[in-house]
């Protein structure tokens, strides 16, 4: 009611407080960084002036002023980019002190004008309180679609960030849409990919997969992008056989389709390596030379033999078949791979001789195919299986198919002028829908993986082992901060389990062992998870007699139903058969007029256009996520990471700011789990911790920790039920049950008393139960404790005699105790059904 004076509460005048808020929030900046707020702090003649408190007052008088109230925005944009920045609770502690001190007799609170500087604390702590979260959203929101807009400047104005239709608008498509002009069954690399080149050419496309993208041979490989070493010299191999004598064109013929494989492979690692920066990445591979002739010679051929002293020659040939556009070879020297690769047993070799392949996350990769088809315009939808195909009744042509929606059961038709079988090895198993007689035109090969912690193998650095006992190639690789070990190899029919043999499980930790140090033992008990994948092995069964064998991909048309299928290959040449394909079926169909040339070869995947190498500082930068997240949301999702971050909750720590894990020592979020169920058809509990986070391929323990976590975010963000949810839950943990891991699952099977219980918890074989044996076993059979405490508490119940280890007779008598009660003893109970008649009693019959 009376005049405001010439300057405010806190002695500074309108017109300089004015003049501050102008220099530090000009109209062209949209944001106030705190370097700028100090910057100008100083250059007001104030150093001892801290930032807390010149925020603060920023803060307070912008109520006297309707045009500081952006001034609020700035504080609250400042509080979340640096930790040293007030906060609400802050300005509340200065609102009471400042009370107290105008008024020491009334315990702080003092009606009258002199409160009108603890008012003003308080009333900015009052309006952060209430409005931080939204403003604090809002100044990212603001500040991501700022970011954005540089990468679409610096990249031509090409960046969009494409939303992808809905799974159930994808469905309603496929009903809706009268006739395709290709439809592709099977969602895998090659099948994606297939859609991709087809829609990205302008024909109407659809793509159907009975799961999820990418979920079977797509998702098990051994994660690398590789031209094929190993297929130059089983080409020489080959051609140097004294068979070939008798037939010397045919041979020459055999290693020209072979050598023109291995260099396709090379312009197919250079076009998926340099268009999606944001997916792969080079890793270095160095191969060990302990002899200096090899005996027995690798790949069988005694011309091998020397194999050891022409290695960085052939290498060398390798770079330049790509034209050298991959990092050198090298040599590296024993003092050197000590340095780099400590856990070698360095002094038994001569030298190392290094290369590089490409690396990536397979399944990842393969769900970004799937996804730029829908940004390209293709209908693509996972959960749907073909049950049927539709054909003439005049012609016999089939004419589309009969599918089935998979979650919901509705069966509906998809019809469609050129059909595609992708199945990889499950191709046949298509091709019975079509023709319940005709010939089998794949075979299938399995090999098995095993996945060790991250400290057996440098970050940045591999091995490969050319001959191995059974003279196989044997890579040991770092792969998204573990250790990966495979693989075999194995004749059999395709299977979807994921569940490896022990005794390939047991090779393979054999196999590296004579690689790695003395003193660095690989344990049974260091398997984090293992699997097996199953690639195609493909022969042409419409081909004419005396039609050569390929050794890459097969392209066959059936003749009755003119559909086509393709399979074999490996994954690098993924677009290379995919356009293949499509080449194929525009030919057969007449799409000539319709389609245009291919564009796969400069096409980036989903995430790619405005993608830079400093995507995660930038990460870092605007959300105070850690780097370690950053990196793996930049190498996931590629600009999209901006939009996962900005679906990111407060993590109420100093660091890092915002980005809650699923679980610890993984870099995954939650808000990954909403952004993946609202933007790329995530649909189950096990999808998302097998293909779309890798958490049951990394580490099956920690898969089975998290997967209840991820069960109630997928069902916020999808609406299940209590029922569907605990139904998904258990569908997740059965499958992630077949996955390897640091117990055999033949000793787990064989638990039926006392001694074998206590075996199975003796991981190392010392015939005693160590702290972090405990607790990793209970994790991995699904009963974890709530708490270290819990933990703690449990071991030191069963140390009897206090040394830090539990003997047989300590944990016996644990379990025969009355008044063990305890939650780990029903659990285990429980689960292996150890009753008082399977147990026995003390020292009696069953116990020996």
């Amino acid at each position: 009611r009376r005049r405001l004076p010439q300057k405010d509460i806190f002695g500074i005048s309108f017109y300089e407080k004015h003049s501050f808020l102008k220099k530090i929030l000009p109209k062209t900046k949209q944001s106030c960084s705190t370097t700028r707020l100090e910057f100008t702090v100083q250059k007001y003649n104030c150093p001892t002036m801290t930032m807390t408190t010149m925020m603060m007052r920023m803060a307070a008088s912008s109520s006297s002023s309707s045009s500081l109230t952006f001034a609020r925005r700035r504080l609250l944009h400042c509080s979340v980019q640096n930790p040293l920045t007030t906060s609400a609770s802050s300005l509340q502690r200065r609102s009471f002190s400042q009370n107290k001190k105008d008024n020491p007799h009334n315990g702080g609170f003092r009606n009258g004008t002199n409160n009108f500087k603890g008012l003003a604390y308080s009333s900015a702590a009052a309006a952060i309180t209430a409005t931080g979260v939204l403003l604090t959203q809002a100044s990212q929101e603001h500040t991501v679609d700022a970011e954005i807009a540089k990468l679409q400047q610096s990249n031509g104005g090409g960046i969009e960030l494409k939303k992808i239709p809905s799974r159930s608008e994808q469905i309603q498509s496929l009903i809706s849409t009268s006739e395709f002009d290709v439809l592709v069954i099977g969602g895998g690399a090659t099948g994606a990919g297939a859609a991709l080149d087809a829609a990205s050419r302008g024909l109407s496309t659809a793509l159907i997969e009975r799961g999820d993208f990418g979920n079977e041979t797509s998702s098990r490989s051994t994660k690398l992008i590789w031209a094929g070493i190993r297929y130059i010299a089983t080409a020489v191999s080959s051609l140097l056989r004294f068979k070939n004598l008798t037939r010397p064109f045919d041979a020459m013929k055999d290693f020209k389709s072979e050598f023109e494989m291995v260099l396709g492979a090379h312009k197919e690692r250079r076009i998926l390596l340099e268009n999606n920066p944001h997916l792969t990445n080079w890793v270095p591979i160095a191969v060990p030379v302990a002899e200096w002739i090899s005996w027995p010679p690798p790949f069988g051929h005694p011309i091998f033999a020397t194999a050891p002293l022409l290695l960085p020659a052939v290498f060398k040939f390798y770079d330049g078949m790509g034209g050298f556009t991959c990092p050198p070879s090298h040599i590296m020297g024993k003092q050197r791979a000590e340095r780099k690769f400590p856990q070698l047993a360095s002094e038994d070799a001569h030298y190392y001789s290094c290369f590089y392949e490409g690396q990536h996350n397979d399944a990842r990769t393969a769900t970004y195919i799937a996804l730029t088809a829908a940004e390209e315009g293709a209908s693509v939808a996972n959960y749907v299986e073909m049950i049927d195909v539709i054909k003439d009744e005049k012609t016999g042509k089939a004419v589309g198919v009969q599918a089935e929606d998979k979650l919901s059961g509705n069966k509906f038709e998809i019809r469609a002028k050129a059909i595609v079988f992708a199945g990889g090895p499950f191709t046949d198993g298509l091709r019975k829908i079509e023709d319940p007689s005709c010939k089998p035109a794949v075979a299938a090969a399995a090999g098995t993986h095993i996945v060790l912690p991250g400290y057996y193998c440098p970050r940045g650095l591999g091995m490969l082992d050319i001959n191995t006992s059974d003279g196989r190639f044997l890579f040991f690789l770092p792969w998204q901060g573990k250790t990966i070990v495979g693989t075999t190899d194995r004749k059999g029919p395709a299977v979807s389990t994921p569940g490896p043999p022990e005794e390939e499980i047991s090779w393979l930790l054999k196999e590296c062992q004579k690689y790695l140090g003395d003193d660095l033992p690989v344990r049974r008990s260091d398997v984090l998870s293992a699997w097996q994948g199953f690639r195609p092995l493909a022969s042409d069964p419409h081909a004419p007699p005396g039609a050569p064998v390929s050794r890459n991909h097969i392209i066959s048309v059936n003749p009755d139903t003119g559909i086509t299928f393709i399979t074999g290959g490996k994954w690098t040449t993924y677009r290379e058969m995919a356009e293949d394909v499509i080449d194929r079926v525009i030919e057969a169909n007449g799409f000539e007029d319709k389609a245009g040339d291919c564009v796969t070869d400069k096409l980036r995947l989903r995430g790619g256009v405005g993608y830079d190498r400093n995507v995660p500082i930038k990460l870092v930068q605007l959300f105070g996520c850690s780097e370690d997240t950053a990196e793996h949301l930049a190498r996931t999702y590629g600009v999209h990471a901006f939009e996962v971050c900005k679906m990111a909750k407060a993590t109420t720590k100093t660091w890092p700011r915002y980005g809650n894990l699923l679980i610890e020592g993984y870099p995954y979020l939650e808000s990954e789990i909403e952004y993946a169920c609202k933007n790329e058809m995530a649909l189950t509990l096990t999808d998302m911790l097998t293909t779309r986070t890798r958490l049951a391929f990394l580490d099956s323990t920690a898969a089975r920790a998290a997967a209840p976590k991820i069960a109630d975010l997928m069902a916020a963000s999808l609406g299940w039920s209590g029922s569907e949810k605990k139904n998904q839950l258990n569908q997740a943990l059965e499958l992630i049950s077949e996955f390897g891991g640091p117990i055999p699952q033949e000793q787990l099977r064989s638990v039926t008393n006392i001694e074998s219980l206590f075996k199975a918890f003796d991981l190392d074989g010392s015939g005693y139960i160590e702290y972090d044996e405990l607790k990793q076993c209970v994790d991995y059979w699904g009963c974890p404790f709530r708490s270290e405490e819990e933990a703690r508490a449990a071991f030191n119940e069963m140390d009897i005699f206090k040394d830090n280890r539990i003997s047989l007779l300590e944990f016996k008598k644990w379990w025969d105790s009355p008044k063990n009660k305890s939650r780990l003893k029903l659990d285990l109970s429980e689960k292996y059904k150890l009753s008082p008649d399977k147990i026995g009693k003390g020292q009696g019959a069953a116990f020996g």
